[in-house]
């Protein structure tokens, strides 16, 4: 079985509960649209910013290339809204295989904008949404996961990192809806 293959049977609950807390928002509508971009930017700001501090570019050295808290904060921004203190960051980054768990999680999210943005007019700032990876970046992602995941332990690092990624996701997207 590889990582992927692993990471994704092993969080499958977790995402299918942030894709049920997100769908929640009405996209097409200017108030649903911005509580969404603040949600994200309550799971996806920290982070970006520990795999930041990490230095995520030893592992991936296209990191800086990766990133999307500019792309999401630009969005908020063209809506005149202040991106929201973000829940702390996490610690447990300092481990590769860790930040190559919560890497596949905001990484996956990119897919999911990609469909998602199709529910927003075109309007509306989408930057977040739109960021394009480059191409081949997910396949190396995957093959990344695949070196890096092979110790005793690591694949277990690396799914404990995404289940508490996609935790966070879900917690930001229901204090936003509750709020």
């Amino acid at each position: 079985m590889t990582a992927r293959a692993a990471l994704r049977a092993a969080t499958a609950d977790e995402h299918r509960r942030v894709d049920a807390a997100f769908s929640r928002f009405h996209l097409g509508s200017e108030t649903g649209y911005r509580d969404f971009l603040l949600a994200q930017a309550g799971g996806f700001l920290p982070i970006e910013a520990a795999l930041d501090e990490a230095e995520a570019e030893t592992i991936l050295p296209d990191w800086a290339e990766r990133r999307r808290s500019d792309l999401l904060r630009a969005d908020l921004a063209a809506l005149n809204v202040t991106p929201p203190e973000p829940f702390s960051a996490p610690s447990f980054l300092s481990i590769k295989a860790s930040m190559l768990g919560a890497i596949y999680v905001l990484e996956g999210s990119r897919l999911g904008g990609a469909v998602l943005k199709k529910a927003v007019p075109s309007h509306f700032p989408r930057r977040f949404l739109e960021a394009r990876q480059a191409a081949g970046s997910w396949r190396k992602l995957l093959q990344t996961l695949d070196e890096f995941l092979i110790r005793p332990g690591d694949l277990e690092a690396a799914v404990a990192a995404a289940k508490e990624v996609f935790a966070r996701f879900e917690r930001a997207a229901n204090a936003r809806l509750e709020a």
